[in-house]
């Protein structure tokens, strides 16, 4: 005769017995939480997850608009059958002459191999982007520049077929930076093979946009909404885990101010003018500078 499984000793302990340990559980997503903790910041928790995709798109939108300039986004995907993610036909819906599509029809990788590339993909990454940058700065440094352009930002998105591409923004404002953006593609093509990568996208240096318009590109890749009118988070975000999936140059967040920690103080001071928070909730000087970006990002009145 089968009994149920018995649950572990976090699904036995009550809010009393959690408390005694000094942990309580987020009423979204149920997981453990320190009792002094005032929230669930897991980007895979249904309560949280839409607040940090807020506060993403925002560091991106208004880091980009610190740049000012023109910019485009070019897109570094992962390798094909030949690097070895082949597609499991055990899971393809359609009939097996037809070519897989994991944007369209569905297809997905093989779960073991696109398991490994994914875990190594950061770390190639890495490694391209450093010769690529070494490369591009060479370039400029031999038509004698001392500027150099530079990668605004690159953010992570999962493809249909279960592995992950990238997309880069870098700046086009200047002469010098179209030239290194130049050098640092044609870098990117020529090594991204050698790196685990595949295919390089670089038809928009042809025709850069705002950086502004730029942003609102990669937003779609965080979070989309619902009919309601509320907010879900991508696939992208959810598969993440607590790898980084979005990273803006120092250059601009030291310039613009604007990072998730500061964007974390802006709500907390937003809550303590409201009287929702005690006094001493931040530093001074963090909750001087809270208010002030708290002002900054409210729109403006509109006359009745």
């Amino acid at each position: 005769m089968s009994r149920p499984t018995e649950p572990n000793w976090s699904d036995r302990l009550d809010k009393e017995r959690l408390a005694e340990r000094g942990y309580k559980r987020c009423e979204h997503c149920g997981k453990l939480l320190p009792v002094g903790v005032s929230r669930c910041r897991r980007r895979r928790c249904p309560g949280y997850g839409p607040i940090w995709a807020r506060d993403t798109m925002r560091k991106i939108r208004e880091n980009l608009r610190a740049y000012g300039g023109l910019a485009c986004m070019c897109t570094l995907t992962a390798p094909g059958e030949a690097a070895g993610l082949v597609w499991d036909r055990a899971r393809c819906s359609h009939p097996p002459s037809e070519r897989c599509d994991g944007r369209w029809k569905g297809c997905k990788v093989v779960q073991g191999a696109a398991d490994a590339w994914n875990e190594y993909s950061r770390g190639w990454w890495r490694e391209l982007n450093r010769v690529c940058k070494l490369r591009a700065d060479r370039a400029i440094r031999r038509l004698g520049s001392d500027q150099n352009g530079g990668l605004l930002l690159y953010e992570w998105e999962l493809q249909g077929r279960g592995v992950w591409h990238l997309h880069f923004v870098l700046a086009m404002e200047t002469a010098v930076e179209r030239v290194w953006a130049t050098e640092y593609v044609r870098a990117m093509r020529e090594l991204a093979p050698s790196k685990g990568f595949g295919f390089v996208d670089a038809k928009p240096l042809r025709s850069p946009e705002p950086a502004e318009r730029v942003a609102r590109y990669l937003s779609k890749y965080l979070a989309k909404w619902k009919p309601d009118g509320s907010m879900e988070v991508t696939e992208t975000v959810q598969a993440a885990g607590r790898t980084l999936l979005n990273f803006v140059s120092r250059k601009l967040t030291a310039k613009s101010g604007v990072t998730m920690r500061a964007l974390r103080n802006v709500r907390i001071a937003w809550a303590w003018k409201e009287g929702h928070l005690p006094d001493d909730v931040l530093d001074p000087w963090d909750l001087v500078i809270a208010v002030c970006m708290l002002e900054q990002f409210r729109p403006p009145s509109r006359a009745p």
